[in-house]
């Protein structure tokens, strides 16, 4: 049976050093495993050893927990569907009353409390899961030790562990030493002896083994080099169901051999002339690997120009015998050019069941046939386009601007062929600026131009019409890539609709994705293009979302991991509001400095904010300026190092400039050119500046412009404008701390809005004073609040606002020290369906939910019973909150 290598791609790799232990674990640390796992993760990720991504290799060190530990083997069981490669190295215990149970050592592990280390049992039921459920290879690797050596730099394991390994079925496991063995990492060596023995084999190779080493030859060749050692060790290999032919690593020392010259075919067509490829070895010796499989289907797929025929062509006349150096592959091979249908590709395999059908499409063809082996085909590495622009126009010295060409061609060999043949005869800067100048990047050589819009079309004409506006949609963004709900924004879709959508043009090669975040090929960018004024249009949908998302995530409500990985895209789009002149660029600008802030990248924050400024100045917006220099007074505080109270008089002068910016703003606001403002109209502009105020850490301005905004709703007469000003008072004396009279302003408001038909908006004013009284300790009267919030919220049937009266309420009767009613309030919220942007349980509602063992044991006082010992009279809790 031929021993294949596993596809990396579809492959994942765990790596766990523990080289570092606490201090009173008493276990001595282990600076060679350090050095171990830099080594193991430069081989797997070698090209020439295995080709592993970094993404694809998980490395853990001693700051990991026992659950950190699993929950990294889990991932990587999830997004592996070819082989799971699981290393450990540190130290091995022994459980002292069950000594056949091996024990992993974490950090803080010690010989005497067993539970803070790591059973291999874990390890072992999880690679068992992931082999029966999943079908995954599983292969473990571990070099193991703990302190109690007798030999100095020694490193004793036991051979439980095999004993263990032995139980798996469908995997091998790799050990260091046998039994009372010890494993050793002699004092000056880099490595541990048994995992620098393992990197060694692997970087020499073996000569007179196959064109890869498997689990099985990498075990004889280890107990051979270490059992001759002067402190030997004898590594074990346990295994089930051939696991010992598990191969992650490329033979270095394998030559390929040509074939006899007896067996050739003398009458057998010569290959025709090679079209040189350039940048394709390593995706040559994969497809080879994976026809080395057998018949079946094989389809080789991509977007549009990437490259496809020509590789496939070069495979099969190297799987066919038609080149130097390869022979034929033993059974016949069908080459289908360019398919669209996949009902043809079936066709073909059932009438060739015994041949290898190789295609190229643009699209995977997932439902061509089961057990269809795919692989995608990504434009060249830059290095590679570079090399072949050289070798096609036989320019030196220009590869500065040959790269830049190749990045706006996204490196399609199709392009790259255009320009190299025009940069035979035109020098290399005229026809750099040409590209730049141009909407398109080919345009101006026509029928070259006309070959890739060709190659494109045939992709966009088999898109549906839905596809098509999500693919027209997109184009108006303005960052480098974006997620589903950007594209839902632009496309005005539901987000999980347009995430299909955007599958399938993931599908057509028409976009790429990358960690659930997707992007144009640049050279396709320009054949999406729709009108300016559509453009314009969209990206105002998108700067709304990305604003609704940022204050979503500020309050708690939303995945910070989305903001981490959409920085990029912010900061573009608050470049292209800033050059569209949208109304409210200012703000999406510094609420983008605010993110990059709070992400602690300060450096960009600044930019940001500055960008901001200089924007409001030029346009003369003096709210917009305060704003602005609300957003660097934040900043001022956080410099580098230096001299602290420099820092201070910085911040302080600051903070008077933006005061003084909303004095005026507010002057202005209350001026027309003709006259007197009228009072709503200033009453929602002092609302705008407290808001501004607050930002910039102004709290007293920020109150006196909502009391200026309170008397100008109290004018106009209009009560639904005098509630909403009365909620934002309360809200901003609730973050000054004034509880009691921020509650009376939140009752006031829910009576106007209650009077007002809005039930939704009192209850939310109901909640704020039910709030603000639990904070002020009026217990009894915050209760009333939350049970009005709650009836109403009931009501308007708004799961999201129920849930949250849920948890309020809890709160509320938690302090007034009745659990068992808290507890049954917050399972109530338990109840309600999640959805989107639900916050995870805070501090509170998890002692509600998992009390203490002291507030266990605190006797309840009794419903009806006042907190000094009298009797009260109350509603039932059931009758009270309607549950």
């Amino acid at each position: 049976m031929t021993v294949r290598l596993s596809a990396h791609t579809s492959s994942r790799a765990v790596l766990i050093g523990v080289h570092a232990y606490a201090e009173e674990a008493g276990l001595s640390p282990l600076p060679a495993v350090r050095r171990n796992i830099g080594a193991l993760r430069e081989v797997l990720c070698d090209e020439v050893g295995w080709g592993l991504s970094s993404a694809s290799c998980r490395v853990l060190g001693p700051e990991a927990t026992g659950g950190d530990v699993m929950r990294a083997i889990d991932e990587a069981v999830r997004e592996a569907s070819d082989t799971l490669f699981v290393y450990y190295a540190g130290h091995g215990l022994l459980h002292p009353d069950r000594p056949t149970e091996l024990h992993l050592a974490l950090h803080d592990s010690n010989e005497r409390q067993m539970w803070r280390s790591l059973p291999y049992a874990y390890i072992r039921d999880e690679v068992r899961a992931a082999h029966r459920q999943r079908r995954l290879k599983c292969a473990v690797v571990l070099d193991c030790c703990f302190s109690g050596a007798a030999v100095e730099g020694g490193m004793s394991h036991p051979e439980a562990l095999l004993k263990q390994a032995a139980d798996i079925d469908g995997v091998c496991v790799l050990t260091s030493s046998a039994a009372t063995e010890l494993a050793y990492a002699p004092p000056g060596d880099e490595l541990s002896a048994f995992t620098g023995a393992l990197v060694d084999l692997v970087r020499t190779g073996v000569p007179e083994a196959g064109p890869v080493l498997d689990f099985g030859t990498l075990h004889a060749r280890l107990h051979q080099r270490l059992s001759a050692r002067q402190h030997p060790q004898h590594p074990q290999l346990g295994t089930h169901n051939s696991g010992e032919r598990i191969a992650v690593f490329r033979n270095r020392a394998y030559v390929e051999q040509a074939p006899a010259e007896e067996h050739r075919n003398a009458a057998a067509p010569q290959p025709p002339p090679a079209e040189r490829l350039f940048g394709r070895d390593r995706e040559l010796r994969e497809l080879a690997e994976d026809a080395a499989e057998g018949p079946g289907l094989l389809v080789i797929h991509g977007p549009p120009g990437v490259g496809k025929s020509a590789l496939a062509a070069e495979l099969h006349q190297r799987l066919t015998g038609r080149r130097p150096g390869h022979a034929e592959a033993g059974f016949p091979v069908v080459l289908l050019d360019d398919v669209t249908d996949a009902a043809e590709v079936a066709r073909t395999v059932e009438s060739c069941p015994d041949a290898l059908v190789v295609v190229t499409s643009r699209a995977s063809l997932t439902e061509a046939r089961p057990g269809t082996r795919r692989y995608p085909l990504a434009p060249l590495a830059l290095r590679d386009a570079v090399e072949m622009m050289r070798h096609l126009c036989g320019l030196t010295g220009h590869d500065t601007e040959l790269a830049e060409m190749a990045g706006m061609l996204s490196c399609f060999p199709l392009a790259l062929y255009s320009v190299a043949a025009r940069l035979r005869r035109t020098p290399p800067d005229l026809m750099l600026d040409a590209m730049r100048e141009s909407d398109r990047p080919l345009q101006h050589l026509r029928w070259d131009d006309d070959r890739v819009r060709a190659a494109y079309t045939m992709s966009y004409e088999a898109l549906d019409e839905r596809q098509r506006h999500v693919l027209h949609a997109c184009v108006s963004h303005p960052g480098p890539d974006f997620d589903r709900h950007s594209a839902a924004a632009l496309s005005r879709m539901p987000p999980g609709i347009c995430g299909l959508m955007l599958e399938e043009l993931v599908d057509a090669g028409l976009l790429q994705r990358s960690d659930g975040r997707y992007a144009f090929h640049t050279l396709y960018r320009s054949y999406s293009q729709t009108s300016t004024e559509e453009q314009a249009l969209r990206r105002t949908w998108l700067y709304l979302h990305l604003r609704r998302r940022l204050k979503v995530t500020r309050e708690g409500g939303a995945d910070q991991g989305w903001r981490v990985a959409a920085l990029p895209e912010l900061r573009a789009a608050a470049r292209a509001a800033r050059r569209d002149r949208w109304t409210v660029a200012t703000e999406l600008t510094c609420e983008v400095a605010d993110a990059l802030r709070e992400e602690r990248c300060l450096e960009e924050a600044r930019e940001e904010a500055e960008a901001a400024y200089r924007y409001a100045a030029g346009r003369a917006d003096g709210r917009g300026i305060a704003r602005a220099r609300g957003c660097l007074a934040l900043l001022g505080g956080e410099h580098g190092p230096g001299d602290q109270r420099q820092r201070a008089r910085e911040v302080a002068a600051v903070r008077q400039e933006v005061t003084a910016e909303l004095r005026r703003a507010a002057a202005t606001a209350r001026q027309r050119p003709g006259g007197t403002a009228e009072p709503a109209d200033l009453g929602h502009q002092l609302m705008s500046l407290a808001e501004r105020a607050l930002v910039s850490g102004l709290v007293d301005d920020a109150m006196r412009f909502q009391a200026e905004a309170h008397a100008c709703f109290e004018e106009a007469g209009d009560g639904r404008l005098l509630a909403e000003c009365l909620v934002g008072q309360a809200a901003l004396h609730t973050f000054a701390g004034r509880f009691p009279a921020a509650a009376g302003l939140a009752d006031r408001a829910a009576e106007l809005l209650a009077a007002h038909g809005d039930a939704e908006g009192a209850a939310h004013a109901h909640a704020s004073a039910a709030e603000a009284l639990r904070k002020a300790d009026d217990l009894p009267a915050a209760a009333r609040h939350a049970c009005r919030a709650l009836t109403q919220f009931e009501a308007a049937g708004d799961p999201a606002s129920l849930n949250y009266a849920y948890r309020l309420a809890a709160k509320v009767e938690w302090a007034r020290q009745n659990h068992a009613l808290a507890r049954e309030l917050l399972d109530k919220a338990r109840e309600l369906p999640r959805y989107p942007g639900a916050a995870e349980e805070g501090p509170s509602t998890q002692a509600i939910a998992h009390p203490s063992r002291a507030a266990r044991a605190e006797r309840p006082l009794p419903y009806g019973v006042a907190q000094d010992g009298s009797p009260v009279t109350r509603v039932a809790p059931e009758a009270q909150y309607r549950m």
